[in-house]
């Protein structure tokens, strides 16, 4: 017995996939972990105002980001393993890279007309210009090929090389609230450098070379990956509206302090999302018996996280003032109460991930889910405008938990609904 167990962790450490699958897992939590070290010494040396001026900069510029990426991970990931030669393989590359590229181009030229005619200050305006130079790293990173090709060693070390020069080079350069400039160069220099080693690396040591790409092509790829960049842009929106209204209607400080706030119950969300994805494959295979049981599994689970997630989130709120004060300074813990509404939403985050990834999507009913989404969607930025004009950092919050609120009850109106059809 214990022979066919050694043998059977070898077959997994010698597994390309499982390979490829732990190097992903760690460039998600190098990602995730490392801008969170310099939070607390960021937002001490920038400010609330500063740090609001570069928050707001980012969150408009990850709306051009989102487009640059169009959905393109998950397409030519897909085409890049389906890929017949080499030749095939450099055909993608160029045509998704092509593609890519006039997508950052257009972006660029769409950013500053909108900056023209919108209420954008200098400092938000030359800000939004250096963070751009992420955007064209994101346009040359080729993360999509990487893992394609099952390759993802390569692009989690230039990451974490990447990633640790940046965050060494802001704690030694980065001193006062004047520098927000270089703290925004060395917050997108991250981006170029991954950009530019991996692009290197594509050519240099994964043999794929730049081929001649038609009008024809640039449209193909866009075509097929229009429907994952509406989604991707759905999410962005999702995310990032409150922080764009706060921007044309509060001050820089609010905007610091809510997006600084805001990252509290974002990292425990980011701490649910790997149970998130290691439960969905074992939660899919049971709806294959039926829907009923598929839902029955999901019930069990959630009777062990949501008392978890409950019990944590009291705890927080009831310490929200002595936590926000160690982690950001009294200058941020005069607005502790902005955790109440940020935890319910973070709340009602994880259980939406249980009653639509868990349920709807696992159980195939994507087009359901895109229903209740997108009513989330439209909630969300209606409730953002309204409460956000009148309410400012408290009314985004608000709004927030709201427009999830909102989302959970369109979700459970969908499984009400596929129940009735199933069960008659």
């Amino acid at each position: 017995m214990m022979m066919i167990i050694k043998e059977k962790i070898q077959m997994l450490k010698r597994s390309k996939v499982v390979q490829n699958g732990a190097w992903l897992y760690v460039l998600q939590i190098f990602n995730t972990a490392i801008p969170l070290i310099t939070l607390p010494y960021i937002t001490r040396i920038l400010g609330a105002s500063q740090y609001g001026v570069f928050s707001s900069s980012l969150n408009l510029i990850g709306y051009f980001q989102v487009v640059v990426e169009y959905g393109f991970n998950l397409s030519g990931a897909r085409k890049i393993a389906m890929a017949k030669d080499e030749d095939e393989i450099s055909r993608i590359f160029s045509s998704i890279m092509a593609s890519q590229l006039l997508l950052c181009l257009i972006s660029f030229f769409a950013m500053m007309i909108i900056c023209f005619f919108i209420n954008i200050t200098r400092n938000q305006f030359n800000c939004m210009v250096i963070l751009y130079l992420a955007v064209f790293g994101t346009a040359i990173e080729q993360i999509w090929l990487f893992q394609g090709l099952q390759v993802m060693q390569f692009i989690t070390i230039v990451s974490v090389f990447s990633r640790t020069i940046s965050v060494v080079l802001i704690f030694v350069l980065v001193r006062n609230a004047e520098q927000v400039y270089l703290y925004c160069g060395l917050y997108a220099i991250t981006f170029l450098l991954i950009g530019i080693i991996s692009l290197l690396i594509v050519i240099l040591k994964l043999n794929v070379h730049f081929k001649k790409v038609t009008i024809t092509d640039l449209f193909i790829e866009i075509k097929d990956g229009w429907y994952l960049f509406t989604t991707s842009a759905m999410t962005r929106i999702f995310s990032g509206i409150g922080i764009t209204v706060l921007t044309f209607t509060s001050t820089n400080s609010n905007v610091g302090i809510y997006a600084a706030i805001q990252k509290i119950p974002l990292m425990l969300t980011m701490l649910y999302a790997p149970i998130g994805q290691a439960i969905y494959p074992y939660v899919s295979q049971h709806y294959a018996s039926s829907f009923v049981e598929g839902i029955n599994i999901v019930k069990k689970i959630s009777k062990f996280i949501l008392p978890i997630v409950s019990i944590t989130s009291l705890i927080i709120i009831l310490g929200s003032k002595t936590i926000i004060n160690i982690v950001y300074g009294s200058e941020y813990s005069a607005n502790s109460y902005l955790l109440i509404p940020l935890i319910c939403w973070m709340v009602l985050g994880i259980l939406n991930n249980l009653l639509g990834i868990q349920v709807l999507v696992a159980s195939g009913h994507l087009r359901e889910y895109s229903t209740a989404f997108r009513i989330g969607v439209i909630a969300i930025v209606i409730l953002n405008i309204v409460f956000g004009v009148f309410g400012k950092i408290y009314g985004v919050a608000i709004a927030a938990m709201l427009a999830e609120l909102t989302l959970t009850i369109a979700i459970i109106f969908q499984i009400r609904k596929i129940k009735r059809k199933i069960l008659g």
